[in-house]
């Protein structure tokens, strides 16, 4: 009883090795690969797939960083809440507005 558990054993085990050996072979291209022409006539760029890279945006996203005074601005004229109010871009197209110290 013993030597025929010590047989199943050992040819369970050979067909676990035989099988994963088969499994790895298996993972060459069926196909035979053509040479790459050695020039061709439009330069290609390389295709990359980063999935944590973010799309390129069109227009720059500017956050809303938090004004002292809740007063946000594209430019100095829209600083009306004191004389002398100047807009403070910290993007493109928004900003704080600043009054001078009276």
């Amino acid at each position: 009883m013993k030597k025929a558990l010590r047989n199943s054993i050992l040819m369970i085990l050979a067909l676990v090795l035989c099988t994963g050996a088969a499994v790895a072979g298996d993972l060459a291209p069926a196909t035979p690969q053509d040479p790459a022409p050695a020039m061709t006539s439009a330069v290609q760029p390389p295709l990359e797939l980063d999935l944590f890279t973010p799309a390129p945006q069109a227009v720059a996203i500017c956050p809303k960083i938090g004004c002292v005074n809740d007063q946000y601005c594209r430019r100095d004229s829209n600083c009306t809440a004191a004389p002398g109010g100047v807009c403070n871009l910290f993007c493109p197209t928004q900003g704080c507005c600043s009054y001078p110290s009276p």
